[in-house]
């Protein structure tokens, strides 16, 4: 299924992706392949990329982290996801510690998201050249069935990213939030019965 969908002053197509099953579903940008499709990805996450522009859409969920406020959630992912990947910088470019007109499928959600960039390696193993990638990561706490969803775009920049490019990138990813709904919590209600 295809949702039209306007940006601020910009136009993209945008393919409707059940994720999990069917319980989330979010308006995928054109050039995305499955990554599920070609490799294994964990079952907490969906994982999708594109290997032309080297853009990754992860989407992560992970147990409901209680000591986090719902207020700093956004920056608590975005620093616990710079120490899993080794950054040797990171920089917060801008935060929204409540996103609920960026997200109208979150009724009655806490959300929030952040954006700014990582220093990484470009290999795995942290060695090799680095580069900056800027991550734009939205946050769902999803307090019901005690679960903190991630919804993160990571796209790899060059140090002298213009104002404008940035601005672009970030209304794409808003555009990409409003897209994101809610079906079902069924299958984690499913999952705490067994």
């Amino acid at each position: 299924m295809e949702t039209e969908s306007t940006g601020a002053g910009s136009e993209a197509k945008l393919k409707t992706v059940g994720l999990y099953g069917g319980t989330f579903e979010i308006g995928m940008p054109p050039g995305i392949l499955d990554c599920s499709t070609i490799r294994q990805v964990p079952n907490h996450q969906e994982f999708y990329a594109n290997t032309e522009t080297g853009m990754n859409i992860i989407t992560e969920i992970n147990e409901f982290n209680g000591k986090v406020a719902d207020d700093k959630a956004s920056e608590f992912y975005f620093h616990n996801l710079a120490k899993d990947t080794y950054a040797k910088e990171v920089k917060i470019i801008t935060e929204k510690k409540d996103a609920k007109e960026n997200m109208p499928g979150c009724k009655g959600l806490a959300t929030s998201f952040i954006i700014g960039d990582h220093v990484v390696n470009q290999r795995v193993d942290n060695k090799g050249a680095e580069m900056r990638v800027r991550v734009h990561m939205a946050v769902v706490r999803i307090k019901e069935v005690k679960a903190d969803m991630l919804i993160i775009i990571s796209l790899p920049i060059s140090s002298n990213l213009s104002n404008n490019e940035g601005k672009k990138m970030a209304e794409q990813f808003l555009q990409l939030l409003k897209t994101f709904k809610i079906n079902s919590l069924a299958v984690f209600k499913e999952a705490a019965s067994k």
